[in-house]
């Protein structure tokens, strides 16, 4: 692979790497905190600000490094670059977060993801580079290179977008809180007063754990969706539903769960 067609790419390559090292970083985090805490409401914010540091990192620390850089060197292999970056990671995560917000505790509350962050972009960069099919094909198609810089946009697009409409129940545990308002805005009204509980809970996961041994009650308000729920024998006994809370009567009714089951 001659250094003039890796110059000519190894911008929208290491874009396009850091685009993957910052959506695996997410996915991953998204992943520990519905282990550790049965759902990922905060991973809006976590997307949101590492994406703008992410940003920051590119345009100060990296743009200038990679076009400066001698490719052919030996720090580029597969098994060197990803350490490499590990630690440019956290310095430069350091260097950001600490000059925009003089917290060490801030600092070392998020440090673990930038050093995933980091060792995924060295690795995915060295693999990149490595790859003379990869390299000569965005030589060849130039257009394609558009494709990876908008990359960042159709992942947001799949992952927050067309996976909670095909894949709702799959994925809902692990969206930001907005996101799953929508979902259950969706969900709630495929439902009726006898039908089973258990259908509707396996659609949420983790949201209706409240109702236990087929008996229980919720009432939420979100943004343009408000609802009430009540279950006795494992069934839906009452649902109601609107835009506001004041569209409906959202008392909780407890007679309606003493009543003892056929």
């Amino acid at each position: 692979m001659t250094t003039i067609k890796i110059n000519k790419v190894k911008q929208t390559l290491g874009f396009f790497s850091m685009t993957i090292a910052w959506s695996l970083m997410n996915f991953f985090y998204s992943i520990y905190l519905v282990f550790k805490d049965g759902k990922a409401d905060d991973i809006g914010v976590v997307i949101f600000w590492s994406g703008l540091f992410i940003i920051i990192a590119w345009a100060i620390f990296i743009i200038y490094p990679l076009h400066k850089l001698d490719h052919s060197r030996q720090i580029f292999k597969p098994t060197i670059f990803p350490f490499i970056t590990t630690v440019y990671a956290a310095l430069t995560y350091s260097i950001i977060v600490g000059g925009l917000f003089q917290s060490m505790e801030l600092i070392m509350m998020f440090l673990p993801l930038a050093l995933l962050t980091g060792l995924i972009f060295g690795l995915a960069y060295s693999l990149f580079i490595k790859s003379d099919k990869l390299v000569d094909f965005l030589n060849k198609r130039p257009i394609f290179k558009l494709v990876l810089f908008l990359s960042p946009a159709i992942i947001l697009f799949f992952f927050l977008w067309v996976m909670p409409l095909i894949a709702p129940s799959v994925v809902f545990r692990y969206m930001p809180d907005q996101i799953q308002d929508k979902i259950i805005a969706r969900t709630i009204p495929k439902f009726k007063v006898g039908d089973d509980i258990e259908p509707l809970k396996n659609s949420l996961p983790g949201y209706l754990d409240n109702i236990q041994n087929g008996k229980g009650n919720m009432m939420a308000s979100m943004e343009n969706f408000a609802f009430v729920l009540q279950v006795n024998c494992s069934k839906i006994i009452r649902l109601e539903y609107g835009k506001n809370p004041s569209d409906f009567d959202n008392t909780i009714y407890g007679k309606l769960e003493e009543k003892p089951c056929p």
